[in-house]
């Protein structure tokens, strides 16, 4: 097969990273629109000229942990090619953060395997600077420094402060400063925001009242660069997002919620 055929399901490997929404501002309140135990699962589709394929899945989970007697949030996420797939692109992805009750990352891990590629990386998250360790398949350890930022979150950490942000306290093209950080580096970059949409959910018929926003992402073998992401979340007090569509270097995604 050729590069581009082989492109068609490389997509898997960002299933997470369609739901990843990065945004920075503001802080909630005495509850949080999240609980321990909820537990939210989505179905990655890629579209590549006329084929459109079910091609993995993508589940979050909430919990709490105790660290020197104070509570931390621990968000799991776990995400996988669907079997049929694993022959051509076989995925396994974990991603846990371990965030304060400010929603500040303190803990970020990442591991799993793509294909033939293979990443285990633990990112601490300390006042002198953010400390990543690199794993390699043969077991072989690199480290990596970053300096400290409380707005620079992990991605996991990201997609549920999001969730926190009084939407209703912007107006339609306002855009929204973030920073977020992955792979040993971090990432400057914004979130413009579109308003109050319908969207009616295509398997179920559930109409939604939603947030709409596009962050701006990141150039990479994925992503185009810029506002090419569209991620659509409740209008209520839990802001569950429940649709993403993006365009990608090769073909298109969308994400659902799986109800």
């Amino acid at each position: 097969m050729g590069d581009s055929t082989k492109s068609y399901l490389k997509p898997l490997q960002w299933g997470f990273f369609l739901l990843l929404i990065f945004l920075s501002s503001h802080s909630f309140g005495q509850t949080p629109p999240f609980q321990k135990g909820e537990e939210l699962k989505y179905e990655l589709v890629y579209n590549w000229g006329l084929i459109w394929a079910k091609a993995g899945a993508v589940t979050f989970t909430v919990n709490d942990t105790l660290v020197d007697n104070q509570k931390y949030y621990h968000f799991h996420s776990f995400g996988r090619s669907y079997d049929r797939w694993d022959w051509f692109y076989e995925v396994r992805s974990t991603y846990e953060s371990w965030a304060n009750l400010e929603m500040e990352s303190q803990r970020f891990i990442r591991k799993g395997k793509e294909g033939s590629h293979f990443y285990d990386r633990v990112y601490d998250v300390k006042p002198s600077g953010i400390y990543a360790t690199f794993k390699n398949e043969e077991g072989e350890v690199s480290y990596k420094s970053m300096p400290y930022s409380p707005e620079a979150r992990d991605v996991i950490t990201a997609v549920y402060y999001c969730r926190t942000l009084d939407f209703s306290s912007y107006s339609p093209n306002d855009s929204i400063p973030l920073t977020f950080f992955l792979d040993g580096s971090i990432y400057p970059s914004y979130v413009r925001f579109l308003g109050e949409e319908e969207w009616v959910h295509p398997r179920t018929g559930i109409v939604h009242r939603c947030w709409v926003f596009k962050p701006k992402l990141i150039e990479g073998t994925v992503f185009k660069s810029g506002e090419n992401m569209t991620v659509y979340v409740t209008k209520d007090d839990q802001k569950i997002p429940v649709y993403i569509e993006t365009d990608l270097v090769v073909g298109k995604a969308k994400v659902f919620l799986l109800e």
